[in-house]
């Protein structure tokens, strides 16, 4: 896995992240985009991307639940 992958990732996940768990991460990221001047624009877009991944998360969450709801 890339410099982007969550430190204590392995490469068989047991689960899928949550949207909670995934800005979590994107925070994380932006915290060391502050302190890196080298790698500060691909840290900051590494969290936009865990933010899209986290919102379609969120989403598909969402309709589970809805769909759970209906049942």
């Amino acid at each position: 896995m890339g410099k982007s992958a969550p430190a204590n990732s392995s490469l068989i996940r047991e689960r899928l992240l949550t949207s909670a768990e995934c800005r979590k991460i994107a925070d994380r990221k932006m915290g060391e985009a502050v302190g890196d001047r080298r790698h500060g624009k691909e840290l900051r877009a590494t969290a936009q991307a865990w933010l899209v991944l986290a919102e379609r998360i969120a989403q598909a969450e969402a309709i589970e639940a809805l769909k759970a709801k209906g049942k």
